[in-house]
C-alpha cells in the first residue's frame, strides 16, 4: 500500500490536559435535594406570576435557569431564590461524605501530571468548609465556584474560567454526573465523562458523552492522552 498523508495522533503529555471535577454527588456525596429546591423555586415563580410554563417544563430547567426567570421579574425576588438554594446546599453540605475512592483517585491524577480543578454551582464557603477536612482541596490549581464564575452550569462559561487560568492546556476534560455538566462540557468544547446512575437522563436529552463510569478508579485507565 502507499503512504498517506495522514500523520499519527501524538498522545498529549498528562501537564497539557486538564480534569476539571464537579462536586455533588461526584466527589462528595452532598444530599442536597436538587429537586425539591426545583420544586420550591417553581412555587415562588408561580407565587409571583413569573412563569406560564408548566411544572413539568420548569422542573428540567437547572437552579440557575430557575433563578434567571425570577430575576426578569425583579432583582429582589431572584435574591429570595438564591436564598432558598442557599439554605438547602447548607443542609446537604452539612452531612455531606466523600464519594468512596475519591481522594485516592484525585491524589493519583494530581501525581500522574494532569492539571486538576473544580466546577461547582454552590457558593465557596460550603464548598471549601467540606473540601479542606476531605484532603482534596490541596490537590486542584483552580476552584470556580458561583462567587467567581461570570455564568453557571449549564453555561460553559465556568470552563472558560478555569481553562485560561491554567498553564497550556490542549484538551479538558469535565466530570460529573448531571445534565448540566455534559452540556457545559458540550458547549465548551470539553470531552464529558460521566459518573454515577444517571446516564439515562443525559442521553435523553442527546447530550454528547465520552465516557461513562460508576466507579471513579475506573478514571485512572481512561486514555485520557489520546
Amino acid at each position: 500500500m502507499g503512504r498517506t498523508n495522514e500523520t499519527p495522533l501524538v498522545p498529549l503529555p498528562p501537564r497539557e490536559i486538564a480534569l476539571i471535577f464537579d462536586l455533588d454527588n461526584t466527589l462528595i456525596d452532598s444530599h442536597i435535594d436538587f429537586l425539591g429546591l426545583r420544586h420550591r423555586l417553581i412555587d415562588v415563580l408561580y407565587k409571583k406570576g413569573a412563569s406560564t410554563q408548566t411544572r413539568d417544563e420548569l422542573v428540567r430547567l437547572a437552579l440557575p435557569e430557575l433563578v434567571s426567570l425570577g430575576s426578569q421579574v425583579n432583582l429582589g425576588l431572584a435574591d429570595q431564590m438564591w436564598q432558598i438554594i442557599g439554605e438547602g446546599e447548607r443542609q446537604g453540605l452539612e452531612h455531606a461524605t466523600v464519594i468512596p475512592s475519591a481522594p485516592a483517585v484525585v491524589a493519583s491524577l494530581s501525581e500522574r501530571g494532569y492539571q486538576l480543578a473544580l466546577l461547582t454551582n454552590n457558593a465557596r464557603a460550603g464548598v471549601a468548609d467540606r473540601l479542606r477536612p476531605l484532603d482534596l482541596e490541596r490537590h486542584f490549581k483552580v476552584m470556580a465556584t458561583r462567587d467567581e464564575v461570570p455564568a453557571l452550569k449549564p453555561h460553559p462559561d465556568g470552563i472558560a474560567y478555569i481553562v485560561n487560568r491554567l498553564a497550556r492546556v490542549s484538551r479538558f476534560y469535565l466530570i460529573g454526573d448531571a445534565w448540566i455538566d455534559a452540556q457545559a462540557a458540550r458547549d465548551a468544547g470539553a470531552r464529558f465523562i460521566g459518573f454515577g446512575t444517571k446516564e439515562a437522563s443525559v442521553r435523553d436529552r442527546g447530550l454528547p458523552i465520552w465516557k461513562w463510569i460508576m466507579d471513579l478508579r475506573e478514571l485512572l485507565d481512561l486514555k485520557l492522552e489520546s
